[in-house]
């Protein structure tokens, strides 16, 4: 009972941190002047997607697939081990010898396949010059980001078990939280007038100020 008290509070502690780095985010993207380039084959990859999941097709078993291999990657870094795979269109599972929330919240702020084209494109440059493929590699992780991006609030909207066992309202703040940040440093790598030391510095300050107005409010 404590400790989902203390998820709680954590929740609503992360409310204002939420607000700060969706601010912080928009006054960034604001400063982006530069949508050509390398750098367009990422808005197409976004696009091309949205057009396809609301028009076309959702990749259900895809980001199924992704999902329980996040939760496989986080039990190993936790030092588990998988005793039981399952993925389908319709819903998968992992049976784990451990069970935590970061295990159980880490799917909905990795991007599985956005960060294994990064690890492929970064591995790859270490032994041949990849510059002609820029333009392919940035347009996979448009894609693949809003994949994540897009199922992952689709899938919140369900109220999943593991969201509902570690605490509604803990869980959704700092998944939004954590996407905020790594959306934002994944922007500041593809778009140069992004800047993720800027935005990272505002939001902290926003924060401070929102936390600073609620004490004046109540105390002062």
């Amino acid at each position: 009972m404590i400790i989902r008290i203390l998820k709680v509070l954590i929740g609503i502690l992360l409310l204002p941190v939420a607000v700060a780095t969706s601010l912080s985010f928009g006054a960034e993207l604001g400063e982006v002047q530069n949508f050509g380039g390398a750098a367009g084959y990422f808005l197409k990859g976004v696009f091309i997607y949205l057009i396809m999941h609301l028009a076309l097709y959702k990749p259900n078993y895809f980001y199924v697939l992704s999902h329980e291999l996040a939760h496989a990657l986080a039990t190993f870094i936790c030092g588990g081990r998988v005793s039981s795979f399952r993925v389908s269109s319709r819903g998968g599972g992992v049976l784990t010898t451990k069970s935590n929330f970061f295990i159980a919240l880490f799917p909905y702020f990795f991007p599985t396949y956005t960060l294994f084209f990064w690890l492929v494109y970064f591995l790859s440059s270490l032994f041949r010059d990849v510059s002609a493929y820029t333009p392919h590699f940035l347009f996979l992780v448009g894609f693949s980001l809003t994949l994540h991006l897009v199922m992952t609030i689709q899938s919140l909207k369900v109220k999943q078990s593991d969201i509902l066992k570690t605490g509604y309202l803990f869980s959704v703040s700092l998944i939004y939280v954590l996407n905020m940040l790594l959306v934002s440093l994944i922007l500041s790598a593809v778009f140069k007038d992004f800047s993720f030391a800027v935005f990272f510095r505002s939001a902290v300050e926003r924060s401070g100020s929102i936390y600073y107005s609620i004490y004046q409010y109540w105390f002062l």
